[in-house]
């Protein structure tokens, strides 16, 4: 199994530098260490657990709860249609007390990538992670043993763990065919997950998950620990302890080019289902235009006539985004006309 990159208590230089250029994902060991919040999980959880009281008090939140004897993995309840957990409110104080209970029985509470800002701003101030701008917003995970399926993130990722202990275990994009998707429509959450269950894999029905296993890569986190994930590497996150508590940062610098899932959708319903050679065809041209396998593509073409398949500038992305936008229309309107409908 491959081995992650470790940093001890890396600086602002060196995540910018060394870390994050290489698109790779990397342990951050300790580099939450210095934070009051980190360092009152460390006394112990009570205390921490009063802080966010405090914090927080009795502010309604978003939360999951998961069916009687779902396990500890908030996912599918069989197949892809029914979910093993429901959502809910409830005042924070009492979500954090049933977390801490030891008899709350067979289910288990979570609170996802909740915003901390909308929590508490003083909470947000004193979560912030200095090796981050300060306009990459923190957002809260919290729970006790419980488990967050596979998935990737259309985002730069640094998370850290708070209180607790996690497992990260990590896949590259391309073993993506290895991990056999689920239908965008059923995601429990907004991330794009993997039919597999990490724990107890099926290989007869995912026979190449062994293929993905062999570059798998895992990171176990102590409070005060973090870890970079990248652009749409997969990752599971397996959480232990009475009150685990991970802080993530999410940020993407090119969100202004639009949204690269809604253009695979839109390739999907233009190009997939055409005839091998049609489809064979735009297979060639994607590779030209968009992933220009064989280099620039309009290099013969003075630079100020390159137009839409050449290099952009700010205003020719707002026209090329207007003109797609007059063209899916007229599409639209294609595709629900009584002929194209027959």
């Amino acid at each position: 199994m491959p081995e992650l990159r470790e940093y001890e208590r890396p600086s602002a230089q060196t995540f910018r530098d060394e870390i994050y250029p290489t698109a790779r994902p990397a342990i951050l060991r300790q580099v939450a260490a210095d934070l009051a919040p980190v360092q009152m999980a460390k006394r112990g959880t009570g205390e921490l657990a009063d802080y966010l009281k405090q914090a927080i008090g009795e502010r309604a939140i978003n939360v999951l709860a998961s069916n009687p004897d779902a396990g500890p993995t908030f996912f599918f309840d069989g197949d892809v249609s029914r979910l093993n957990f429901q959502r809910g409110n409830m005042p924070f104080s009492r979500f954090i007390d049933s977390v801490l209970s030891p008899d709350r029985g067979d289910q288990m509470l979570y609170l996802e990538s909740t915003k901390v800002a909308d929590l508490s701003a003083e909470l947000a101030s004193a979560l912030h992670l200095p090796i981050l701008s300060t306009q990459v917003q923190p957002r809260v995970w919290m729970g006790n043993n419980t488990g967050t399926h596979t998935h990737f993130d259309v985002m730069q990722n640094v998370a850290y763990v708070l209180s607790g202990k996690r497992r990260f275990t990590l896949f590259p994009p391309d073993q993506t065919p290895n991990l056999y998707m689920a239908p965008f429509e059923a995601s429990p959450s907004n991330a794009p997950v993997s039919m597999v269950k990490l724990e107890d894999p099926d290989f007869e029905r995912f026979p190449r998950f062994r293929e993905a296993q062999e570059q798998a890569l895992v990171a176990d986190l102590e409070p005060g620990d973090g870890i970079f994930i990248p652009y749409m590497w997969w990752h599971h996150v397996k959480a232990e302890g009475d009150l685990n508590v991970l802080v993530n940062y999410w940020w993407n610098e090119h969100e202004g080019m639009g949204t690269p899932l809604d253009a695979m959708l839109h390739s999907i319903l233009a190009v997939r289902d055409l005839p091998e050679p049609m489809r064979n065809a735009w297979q060639t041209m994607f590779e030209t235009f968009v992933f220009k396998q064989h280099g620039e593509p309009m290099d013969h073409v003075e630079p100020h006539l390159k137009g839409g398949l050449g290099p952009h500038t700010e205003q020719s992305r707002v026209q090329m985004w207007q003109s797609l936008g007059a063209g899916l229309s007229k599409t639209m309107e294609k595709v629900f006309s009584p002929r194209f409908r027959r």
